[in-house]
């Protein structure tokens, strides 16, 4: 008889919590009254922190509505002129997860440095090292969605293994990519952070955008979750590797659009005196002659066939 690849274990939005056994992935049902549903899943059972943690359905679309408005007019990500993608980033500190809400963020810049260890394309030479965008807004945080978005990400965090009471480094993505396009050209990674947060805020006239996760690069995926809209998932970054599936336009569509916010987080860096390293300053001060940002251009019409990270 002729065997496959294993197919990846998918989690669907189904209503059941259910604890299930693959191979050396052990799915752990969330039991706490009054908490939304999760799904929390380990690469490896004998590990304390869970690698995955999957909340279908976990923001309503009467929150996501009040933060809509907010995809329609972003500027154009001018780094990868293959895509149609409109983006917005700041790099903020946080002094506490264990902070109470609401979550106060002190914005630290909009330099996004992602090196070839964890970028292809930047290895490749295919993308700028260092990448600025425009910040968000200064109301933006006071959103509904969005703080709730903040609190989910700070508690999920703390259950994963980050310590209270210790300054937090957050990079806040906004995010909207037009279909067709690859969701993670530079393929299967990681980022470089501990912790990474992605969340549907809306999905029109699309199919695909699965997020997909590998115990290594070189294998099939072990995990698929759907990530429809108000779906939100947490990785650990150090644990595994992780890709999102390609979008396209659903029957009886000629485009569509998938809006996302991420949020990668980590213990902002620290001297021996326990100072904050402003650690974008020591990048750039090292990076002379460093691919400067593209001027910020509408796309061509050829722009959307492959897509961004």
């Amino acid at each position: 008889a002729k065997t496959g690849r294993p197919k990846p274990q998918k989690l669907l939005p189904d209503g059941a919590m259910a604890t299930a056994l693959l191979a050396a992935c052990i799915l752990v049902a969330a039991t706490a009254a009054g908490e939304p549903r999760k799904l929390r899943f380990k690469v490896n059972a004998t590990e304390v922190q869970d690698s995955v943690v999957y909340a279908p359905g976990l923001f309503p679309l009467e929150l996501r509505r009040q933060i809509a408005h907010y995809f329609a007019d972003m500027p154009y990500d001018p780094y990868l002129e293959t895509v149609t993608r409109t983006r917005k980033f700041g790099k903020y500190l946080l002094r506490d997860l264990a902070s109470e809400p609401p979550m106060r963020l002190e914005y630290k810049g909009n330099h996004f440095i992602q090196t070839g260890d964890y970028n292809e394309l930047v290895r490749q030479g295919k993308m700028a090292l260092v990448r600025k965008y425009e910040e968000h807004d200064d109301g933006f945080f006071e959103n509904p969605l969005v703080q709730a978005v903040l609190g989910f990400a700070a508690r999920t965090f703390l259950s994963l293994g980050a310590k209270p009471g210790v300054p937090f480094e957050l990079g806040l993505h906004t995010v909207r990519l037009t279909a067709p396009g690859m969701v993670t050209p530079e393929g299967v990674h990681c980022d470089g952070y501990d912790f990474v947060l992605s969340t549907v805020i809306d999905r029109e006239g699309i199919e695909g955008g699965a997020s997909l996760f590998y115990a290594s690069k070189d294998q099939p995926p072990i995990l698929e979750v759907p990530m429809e809209a108000g779906d939100a998932v947490v990785i650990n970054d150090k644990a595994l590797f992780h890709a999102v599936e390609g979008i396209r336009p659903a029957p009886g569509h000629a485009k569509g659009h998938r809006d996302v916010i991420l949020l990668t987080g980590r213990p902002w860096p620290t001297d021996a005196q326990g100072n904050l390293i402003d650690d974008v300053a020591l990048h750039l001060s090292q990076l002379e002659g460093s691919r400067e940002a593209p001027e910020q251009a509408a796309p061509s019409e050829e722009r959307n066939a492959e897509g961004a990270a």
